[in-house]
């Protein structure tokens, strides 16, 4: 079972924490999930579980009984009696604001179940909602501004669609809806993939730096064996001499490290003047 039918198939579980809840999951519901004319009301989707939570919505709130029929793995609950009709049409229509916080949770949590998807942490951070009305997708998205969450809404195969991006965010509104194991296991992966690109991170840092230092020690090594063939070594200066035999011996140091053997020691930015030094004397035999 994916990760995105695995937090619905929990969410389907949840508890209403007031009366007005029933209602206002159905009304998400059928608004991201169904369709309301004056001959019909339908709700559609190939979970099982989804659609014996929205016949149950339905008993609840309205004492309205529908029957589930299934068809090629999808499930259709269909109602065309004319005052049932009206009867449920009246009860979801939402114009205004939902007042209290658990209801707008309870809406979110009816369109997730209805037409929405999250996608497996391990891969990305993406959540989505989909309606065909462009009314429905910005009363959503104005719901989940309420209690402090971004979206954006973008339009897809006929679809209007509002996605959020981001690990926090993401598992912030699952556990806002009820499904707060899923919530934990997004944050777990969320900080299980930071820790593995901050230590990725530090040894792409140390790699690069070692090739950069390796190329400077190739550097160092050729000029030294440029000013040997040439025969002007002996001239050199006694502390540039040192240097170079040190960066011979112990060609992979850094040089910090070759500073430490140094008589007396000394730090890398005299190190560093000195190999240099030697860069400029070979360049001009």
């Amino acid at each position: 079972m994916s990760f995105s039918s695995q937090i619905k198939e929990k969410l389907c579980g949840i508890k209403y924490a007031c009366e007005n809840c029933a209602l206002c999951e159905t009304a998400g519901a059928i608004d991201f999930g169904g369709s309301v004319s004056e001959r019909e009301i339908k709700f559609t989707t190939e979970k099982d579980f989804v659609a014996r939570r929205v016949r149950d919505d339905i008993l609840r709130t309205f004492g309205i009984s529908t029957e589930i029929v299934s068809a090629s793995r999808i499930m259709r609950i269909r109602i065309d009696n004319i005052y049932q009709i009206e009867n449920i049409a009246d009860g979801i229509s939402h114009k205004g604001d939902i007042p209290f916080s658990c209801c707008r949770a309870s809406f979110v949590r009816g369109a997730f179940l209805g037409g929405g998807s999250v996608t497996d942490p391990q891969k990305e951070y993406h959540m989505e909602f989909n309606t065909r009305s462009g009314e429905n997708a910005v009363f959503l998205q104005k719901i989940l501004e309420q209690d402090g969450f971004s979206s954006k809404i973008t339009q897809r195969k006929g679809y209007y669609v509002v996605y959020i991006k981001g690990g926090e965010e993401i598992a912030d509104i699952l556990g806002y809806m009820g499904a707060p194991q899923g919530a934990f296991e997004l944050y777990s992966v969320q900080i299980e993939k930071d820790m593995r690109n901050a230590v990725n991170r530090r040894v792409n840092c140390e790699n690069a730096n070692t090739n950069k230092a390796a190329r400077a020690s190739s550097k160092h090594l050729v000029a030294i064996s440029k000013i040997k063939n040439a025969k002007s070594w002996d001239k050199l200066p006694e502390v540039l001499r040192e240097i170079g035999e040190l960066r011979e011996e112990y060609p992979e140091d850094s040089l910090k490290e070759l500073g430490e053997k140094t008589n007396p020691p000394i730090g890398k930015s005299g190190v560093n003047h000195r190999l240099n030094r030697i860069l400029e004397i070979a360049e001009n035999i």
